[in-house]
């Protein structure tokens, strides 16, 4: 069984439900692992896949460019992908005509702005986003093989007018202009990464 791992409803909406796939709402943030314990208590995934969108920190992604962590950076520690794991869905998504940024992601723990997104492009991470540090953490204490693969949903110099102590009702009042924008860059990112997943998870399930 193959978990994939999402915050919002907007994330999962592109990824199609099959059989051999368990696809999980997660909290966002340090609190995603929450409850993974009792979901998995009586199956153990073959693979926590953490998935959604993510702020692009390199200026050459752009809106629905696709990014997979080789490492994860969360606090003070690096959590890295088995050479293994991430060569296998490298070949997979390849094959599949998708192209994609392999590089480490940086994990933060709260909706990041353009000045930060620029400092933290300077370690040379390629992605920024919320869940995979401490997803990736749980995985590996329970020794569960993990992937963290996203759509850029905000290139570097692209702030997101959310904040992850606001209800996403009040950002939109508040911000009703930049929250379309979101909004349709969602569903470019969204159908770029349903489309890559599919066949990530179609290759993985055939052993390939």
């Amino acid at each position: 069984m193959i978990a994939v791992t999402t915050v919002y409803p907007v994330e999962a909406r592109w990824i199609r439900r099959r059989r051999g796939v368990r696809l999980l709402r997660t909290p966002a943030g340090v609190r995603s692992p929450d409850g993974l314990d009792a979901s998995f208590a009586t199956e153990t995934p073959n693979l926590l896949l953490s998935t959604g969108f993510a702020g692009g920190l390199d200026a050459s992604l752009d809106v629905g460019s696709l990014v997979l962590a080789d490492a994860v950076r969360h606090r003070d520690t690096e959590i890295v992908v088995a050479e293994e794991i991430l060569d296998r869905a490298r070949r997979a998504i390849e094959r599949g005509g998708h192209s994609c940024r392999i590089g480490p992601f940086a994990c933060v723990e709260a909706v990041a702005d353009r000045a930060t997104k620029r400092d933290l492009a300077r370690s040379g991470a390629v992605a920024i986003d919320m869940e995979s540090g401490p997803l990736g953490d749980w995985a590996e204490r329970h020794g569960i093989p993990f992937l963290a693969f996203r759509a850029v949903l905000d290139p570097i110099d692209v702030g997101l007018p959310f904040s992850i102590d606001r209800p996403i009702v009040l950002s939109v009042v508040r911000h009703p202009f930049a929250a379309l924008r979101v909004e349709r860059a969602a569903a470019r990112a969204g159908r770029a990464l349903g489309r890559a997943l599919d066949d990530l998870i179609s290759a993985w399930e055939e052993g390939r």
